[in-house]
């Protein structure tokens, strides 16, 4: 049962992982993230720039969620968090748990993407990961 909870929590959180992260992608694609420093020359670093900033705010809820209410399994319900997100990117004009998301989102960004969605597909990755790391080694020190 307890597994069962784990793994019911950890989709609940990619559910909103990936609100999270659509919506700073979104917002990124605007302009709306660092809209004073707008660079005439090198617009692509810019904009992968905002994505990375965008995404690295949005990976900080589910990090620290996880942190707080699975201490003792926070690495195997970050990593279900990490996959339900891509499934659920790879899914967006499909159903939503479709097996096939997983390839469609490194299609889309590995294999027929660009430096952006390289960059995208990076962040969303592996920031969670590494704010889970900040937060355990902040509580380590302590």
């Amino acid at each position: 049962m307890n597994h069962l909870k784990l793994i019911l929590f950890s989709i609940c959180i990619a559910a909103s992982y990936y609100a999270l992260t659509i919506s700073a992608i979104g917002i990124a694609a605007a302009g709306k993230i660092l809209w004073w420093f707008s660079p005439k020359e090198h617009f692509h670093l810019y904009h992968i720039l905002q994505n990375f900033i965008g995404i690295g705010i949005a990976a900080l809820i589910p990090a620290y969620l996880v942190y707080s209410y699975e201490p003792k399994r926070s690495w195997l319900s970050i990593a279900i968090v990490i996959l339900g997100s891509i499934l659920f990117h790879g899914n967006i004009n499909y159903i939503p748990f479709d097996p096939n998301g997983f390839l469609r989102f490194f299609n889309s960004t590995i294999v027929y993407g660009d430096i952006g969605s390289y960059g995208v597909a990076l962040a969303i990755v592996f920031l969670p990961i590494l704010w889970l790391l900040v937060f355990k080694r902040i509580t380590r020190q302590l």
